[in-house]
């Protein structure tokens, strides 16, 4: 396809509302692609045959995007896999609005301090950004022109941001990385909601990803989790709070978690707010999420096709040449 013929196809994908709902990722359902090749068996790919990956390819369909997360300990309350599966349930998001399709989801990430908690499994961020540059490369071979990274939140968002800039460097060809932190702390997306009587965050998210991605589960510890909780525990021993306050306060330092308690157990799950559970309020977290993170997608077609006529060169003075 054109280029022009490919923003003209993108555009229509982009304001055509593509999905309404999180029923569609749940089901595997997904919109039609085009008139020419109907609708999609999956946006996941590991549900598809190579040979229907091939035929989203020659139609005009570029987009993939590559959820990660670490398995890292969060207390008792929330699910080991949170991170990724914050990730995932976006991508499902993003791909049915945006006509994309989603690589299983990579859990080789740093995990950090959490690698104190059962089940926790660590890979340093070299590893991190080998796994995702790899998977991101090969696609790119294959004829995906936008790969996409998508992570939860931090610490597997440096790795992340690093395979994306490394990928950038040896090959000059754009590879994106999208956190779903940054989505999620937009004023549009956090005043779903405003207003709710204890720690809106990671817990509702779990188990709205869960729901979205088709793996929804009872709230962990329920009577607990429905304790109004405010989030700002502290997440050190008070012999030493205080100085990794400081300095997180001006950068970063490594740490470890030394209790339980410090690390899951601030939030809530299981509350009505507004008339509204508040696990199906953060199901319209994430789905507001995917809403205000495709614009920029388009800005990326843009933005790749613009590096295509534009190779990299090392610059020279042009201007005021004259000046001594």
């Amino acid at each position: 396809m054109k280029s022009t013929g490919r923003r003209t196809f993108f555009r229509t994908l982009l304001t055509g509302g593509l999905f309404a709902g999180a029923g569609a990722a749940q089901t595997g359902q997904a919109a039609p692609q085009n008139a020419e090749s109907g609708p999609l068996p999956s946006r996941r790919m590991d549900e598809m045959t190579s040979r229907e990956i091939e035929f989203y390819l020659k139609a005009g369909g570029d987009l993939v995007l590559i959820p990660f997360g670490p398995v890292s300990g969060h207390g008792a309350l929330i699910p080991v896999g949170m991170h990724a599966h914050w990730a995932h349930a976006l991508s499902l998001l993003i791909a049915d609005r945006a006509n994309g399709l989603v690589f299983p989801v990579t859990y080789c990430c740093f995990a950090g301090a959490t690698r104190t908690f059962r089940g926790t499994v660590s890979f340093t961020h070299g590893e991190q950004v080998l796994v995702l540059k790899r998977i991101a490369s090969t696609l790119n071979k294959q004829g995906f022109r936008r790969t996409v990274l998508v992570g939860g939140t931090n610490p597997e968002d440096t790795a992340g941001m690093i395979a994306a800039r490394e990928l950038f460097d040896e090959t000059e060809i754009p590879t994106y990385f999208i956190s779903a932190r940054r989505a999620f702390d937009l004023p549009e997306v956090s005043t779903l909601w405003r207003g709710y009587p204890g720690s809106f965050n990671e817990q509702q998210i779990d188990l709205a990803a869960l729901k979205v991605v088709g793996r929804e589960r009872p709230i962990p510890l329920e009577n607990w989790a429905r304790e109004i909780k405010t989030g700002d525990e502290a997440d050190q021993p008070a012999e030493i709070g205080p100085d990794v306050s400081a300095m997180r306060k001006y950068g970063a330092v490594g740490f470890r978690y030394f209790e339980e308690k410090n690390h899951g157990n601030h939030g809530n799950a299981g509350i009505r707010f507004n008339g509204r559970s508040d696990i199906d309020i953060a199901v319209e977290v994430l789905r507001k999420s995917a809403d205000v993170i495709v614009p920029a997608l388009a800005s990326f077609e843009h933005y790749s096709q613009w590096l295509e006529q534009h190779p990299m060169h090392y610059i020279s003075a042009t201007d005021r040449l004259q000046e001594k």
